[in-house]
């Protein structure tokens, strides 16, 4: 059975009829961009003249913020707090008040060390100073402290206080002239040590 041609005529009738119905619109108008205020084109005009250099400004930032992401990290294993610049007063006064060792355990341990010292054994008496001064530190920083830190890395520490971090290098430099330039520390010796934990450790000397 063939199949049936189509009738030319009608469809050439319904496309004339189709083009004089004024309902049906065929001819849009073009799209125009609505124009940027005035105070916009200064902006505008600016990102243009800079259009060449977008390449560069990119990976300037990504390398910008590649560095400060490794600082960040770098600080960290140094054991750096960083804070940002308006918060450092106020963060580093309540970390004055919370880095006051208990005064009685303090007391205790200033005793003991006398009775060392009475005996002449002044080395030992600022040893324990020095152990009991970073077992402090440990209880009030237990993320800090690791086993490659040493007596001056601890005494350089930003994370610690300035007093707290004065008064500790001051019983580690005593107790490293006595172990690594075998000076020993004599009765002077221990009494700098002695007045360095007091400040390290009480509370008068934190006001």
């Amino acid at each position: 059975m063939a199949a049936a041609e189509p009738d030319i005529g009608g469809l050439v009738e319904l496309h004339k009829q189709l083009l004089a119905d004024d309902s049906i619109q065929f001819d849009l108008p073009a799209y125009v961009p609505p124009k940027p205020p005035d105070w916009l084109k200064p902006l505008l005009d600016m990102l243009s003249s800079l259009g060449p250099y977008m390449i560069y400004l990119f990976w300037g930032a990504v390398i910008t913020g590649a560095a400060i992401i490794l600082l960040l990290i770098v600080l960290e294993l140094k054991g750096v707090a960083w804070r940002l610049p308006w918060r450092r007063t106020g963060q580093e006064i309540e970390a004055e008040e919370a880095w006051r060792p208990d005064a009685g355990a303090a007391q205790i341990l200033l005793s003991e060390a006398d009775a060392l010292a009475a005996r002449g054994d002044y080395d030992e008496a600022v040893h324990l100073l020095l152990r009991r001064s970073v077992a402090d530190i440990a209880g009030r920083l237990p993320d800090f402290l690791r086993p490659s830190l040493t007596a001056r890395d601890i005494a350089n520490a930003p994370s610690l206080p300035a007093r707290a971090r004065h008064a500790f290098g001051d019983i580690a430099r005593i107790v490293e002239a006595a172990l690594f330039a075998r000076r020993p520390v004599g009765a002077d010796g221990w009494q700098q040590a002695r007045g360095a934990y007091e400040r390290f450790a009480f509370r008068d000397a934190w006001t």
